[in-house]
C-alpha cells in the first residue's frame, strides 16, 4: 500500500457499522461555518443521505481539534472498488474519496476520517511531511503513524468508538504484512498521540508535526520521544578482517515486531519480547571470497532482553528466510543475526 500521497480508511473500519455517531446531523446547504472561516463543501457523485453530515462533522472536528478548516473541500461519493479501502484523502492533488457500500454508521465514520486528513493537510502539509521521510521507510511509516494515529483518534473520540479493542493481532493462524501495517498506523499511531496529547495538549500534538519522530520505535515507545528523541542511532556494524561494507540500513522495530508477529505463539507478547529496543542496523558485507553477508545488529537496554530474544528471532528469520541457515550470537546488549 503506497501511503506517501494516499492517506486512507482501512478496511479495519468496517467494524464501525456497529457503532453510533453522536450529534452528526445533516443540515440543509453544503456551505460550512467552521470558526472565523466559512469554507464551502462541494459534493461530487451519488450523493448518499448522509453526505450532508460534512458540514456538522467539520465543526465537530474544529471543535475538538481546537483548529479551523481554511480552505474549500469536494467530496467524491463513490462504489467502493476495492474491498481493502472505504475512503482515501490525496495530500497532493486535495482528492477526498469516500465510498458508498455499507452502512450509514461507517459512511459517517470514514467521513469523519477523511475529513480530518484534509484538516491535518491544510494545518500541518501532509505532502511534504510524507515527501521528507519518502527514501526512509521507517521514517515514513513512524511519519504515516503520526497522521492515521490522530484521525483514528478523532473517529474513537467522537463517535464513542473503542477502536483499540479492534486493533489486535489474530491469536492464530497467518496474518499479512498489510492487516500488521494497519494494525500499527492505526493502533500504535492512536497511542502516540493520545501519549503526546496527555503530556502537554494539543499544543504539544501541533510540534510533533514540525518535529516528528523519525523511527517507529519512538512510536511504539511515545515516553523516548517525549524525553527528545527523535529517531534512532545507526549501530556500528562489527566486520571480520578483510570484510568490507557495502551498505547499511536502519529496519527499526516495526520490521522486528512484523518479523517475530509470523510466529503466533509470541504475538500476544510482542511488547514484552521487545521490551527495551533501542535501535539496529542490518549491514550487506562483502566478505574476502566475494560473498555477500547480511549482518543485522540488534540493540536492546539490557543484555538479558537481547540473550531472552536471540532464539525466538532465529526461529523467524528460518521461517522468513527459508533457504537460508541464520547465525545468531549474542554480544552483551546486541543480537547479531547473519545468513
Amino acid at each position: 500500500m503506497t501511503m506517501t500521497k494516499l492517506i486512507m480508511a482501512s478496511v479495519l473500519l468496517i467494524t464501525l457499522s456497529g457503532c453510533a455517531a453522536r450529534g452528526l446531523t445533516p443540515p440543509e446547504a453544503t456551505a460550512a461555518t467552521a470558526g472565523q472561516n466559512q469554507v464551502q463543501v462541494v459534493f461530487e457523485g451519488e450523493t448518499p443521505a448522509w453526505a450532508g453530515d460534512a458540514i456538522s462533522i467539520m465543526a465537530e472536528l474544529e471543535q475538538w481539534r481546537g483548529l479551523p478548516f481554511t480552505t474549500d473541500l469536494q467530496v467524491a461519493f463513490q462504489p467502493r472498488t476495492d474491498p481493502r479501502l472505504n475512503g482515501w484523502y490525496n495530500s497532493e492533488t486535495k482528492e477526498l474519496v469516500v465510498t458508498t457500500d455499507g452502512s450509514n454508521e461507517l459512511g459517517r465514520g470514514v467521513l469523519l476520517h477523511e475529513l480530518f486528513h484534509a484538516l491535518q493537510d491544510q494545518q500541518f502539509d501532509l505532502y511534504t511531511l510524507h515527501v521528507q521521510s519518502q527514501d526512509q521507510p521507517d521514517y515514513d511509516k513512524a511519519a504515516t503513524a503520526l497522521i492515521e494515529g490522530e484521525a483514528m483518534l478523532a473517529v474513537s473520540e467522537l463517535m464513542n468508538y473503542d477502536f483499540l479493542a479492534h486493533a489486535q493481532l489474530p491469536p492464530e493462524g497467518p496474518i499479512s504484512e498489510d492487516f500488521f501495517e494497519k494494525v500499527f498506523l492505526y493502533g500504535a499511531g492512536l497511542k502516540f498521540v493520545r501519549a503526546v496529547r496527555e503530556d502537554g495538549g494539543w499544543e504539544a500534538v501541533n510540534a510533533v508535526f514540525q518535529d516528528p519522530p523519525r523511527s517507529t520505535a519512538l512510536i511504539f515507545q511515545p515516553e523516548r520521544y517525549l524525553a527528545g528523541e527523535r529517531e534512532s542511532e545507526p549501530i556500528e556494524i562489527s566486520l571480520e578482517t578483510g570484510e568490507t561494507l557495502q551498505s547499511q540500513t536502519i529496519r527499526g522495530e516495526y520490521e522486528l515486531r512484523l518479523m517475530l508477529a509470523g510466529i503466533p505463539e509470541l504475538r500476544a507478547h510482542l511488547d514484552q519480547v521487545v521490551d527495551g529496543y533501542q535501535s539496529d542496523t542490518l549491514g550487506l558485507i562483502e566478505t574476502p571470497a566475494g560473498e555477500i553477508v547480511h549482518r543485522w545488529m540488534i540493540q536492546f537496554k539490557a543484555a538479558d532482553t537481547a540473550v531472552a530474544l536471540s532464539d525466538k528471532l532465529k526461529a523467524a528469520l528460518a521461517e522468513r528466510l527459508p533457504e537460508a541457515t541464520p547465525k545468531i550470537r549474542v554480544d552483551q546488549q546486541t543480537v547479531i543475526a547473519e545468513w
